[in-house]
């Protein structure tokens, strides 16, 4: 008798939240030093949070999620204080974030460890989801967002939807994007095409070893920042548009 409850309660623990007894971690650099925060460490210590997301930009509509709300986290793990952040992803993809969106009264943004919609009594933590033409899971989070604002635009750069996310960076914008930096008598073509390349294409590109790897790298012989001024990054990138969530880029023609 005392077995079985001793054995139901460990049960019962094991099952307090969704993924407890997952060896998932979220890692986390800040000021050069990489810790590793275990899922279940950081259910014991914030808890979690369910999001109904009103239309998910990978699963449709009326989604709800359970994950760590990301204010209380970023806290947690010593990150609160973060003016930007740099969400890194398994694939590849880094995103730059500013952190002063999460004051916004009306946001609700969460790191999530599972989709709700899925059974809690099954292992996956995601139903399976198309990536070009790969079949993947967002394991090990995702970032979600939901507002109490209707007219609120959740599709924006501010508010990215990673998947497949395993750390959070303390982000120095100014030293990250020092090496391609271009020199200070370059050309206004020039510094005007690496804004844009910073603030947008760096996602899933490099140039100069800085960026990410999604997409090839966009420099040739040490850089566009050397290439003459109308060769370079304002002809590459007048012609871009990025889609954010499907984490690609488009060339069109100039109309």
């Amino acid at each position: 008798m005392l077995f079985t409850l001793a054995f139901g309660l460990l049960q019962a623990l094991l099952w307090a939240g969704p993924s407890l007894a997952d060896d998932h971690a979220l890692r986390v650099q800040d000021h050069g030093v990489t810790r590793h925060c275990p899922v279940a460490d950081r259910i014991a210590a914030i808890g979690l949070t369910e999001l109904r997301v009103a239309n998910d930009p990978h699963f449709g509509p009326d989604r709800v999620f359970a994950g760590f709300a990301s204010k209380p986290l970023l806290e947690h793990v010593g990150l609160g204080d973060a003016a930007e952040l740099l969400l890194v992803c398994a694939d590849g993809y880094n995103v730059p974030f500013d952190a002063a969106v999460l004051s916004r009264p009306a946001l609700r943004a969460v790191l999530a460890i599972r989709d709700e919609a899925l059974p809690t009594e099954g292992e996956a933590h995601w139903a399976p989801f198309r990536h070009g033409t790969q079949i993947v899971s967002f394991n090990p989070f995702y970032r979600v967002w939901a507002s109490a604002d209707e007219d609120e635009d959740l599709g924006t750069e501010a508010m990215p939807w990673p998947f497949q996310l395993t750390e959070i960076r303390r982000f120095d914008r100014a030293r990250h994007f020092a090496p391609a930096q271009p020199r200070a008598d370059a050309h206004v073509v020039v510094r005007k095409g690496f804004e844009v390349y910073a603030a947008h294409s760096s996602k899933c590109h490099r140039v100069r070893g800085v960026g990410d790897d999604v997409g090839p790298a966009l420099d040739r012989d040490a850089g566009l920042s050397r290439s003459s001024p109308r060769r370079s990054f304002a002809n590459t990138f007048a012609t871009t548009r990025i889609d954010f969530h499907a984490r690609r880029c488009r060339r069109s023609l100039r109309s």
